[in-house]
């Protein structure tokens, strides 16, 4: 059977120490957003699109996947150099979408 075609976001987060991350959010990870959101009176994603975009990629990639150490959100947005979406026609580095690779990165 083929790996279903999923809709939700795809996100590209590089970190400060030059590691880079391609991880699709699943299901899950939506619901720990407005679970989290609604308990920290969190504004909505049209309002802060930063704030949920990184949320996503703390709660994918430390909890979901544990592509990265346990680490509190806080720690996750400081050590964060960029969290974007990544498009449906974006090039795939990675067949499985899970990188990670090593590139250098100057922060800002």
């Amino acid at each position: 059977m083929d790996k279903p075609r999923l809709t939700t976001p795809t996100l590209r987060v590089v970190m400060l120490d030059g590691s880079e991350h391609i991880v699709q959010e699943i299901n899950i990870d939506m619901v720990a957003w407005d679970r989290d959101r609604a308990k920290h009176n969190w504004p909505a994603p049209s309002d802060a699109p930063f704030i949920w975009l990184n949320y996503l990629a703390w709660h994918v990639l430390t909890k979901t996947k544990k592509l990265l150490p346990p680490m509190s959100l806080r720690d996750f947005e400081e050590g964060a150099a960029e969290v974007s979406t990544k498009g449906p026609d974006d090039e795939d580095e990675d067949d499985d979408g899970v990188g990670p690779t090593n590139r250098e990165v100057e922060p800002g």
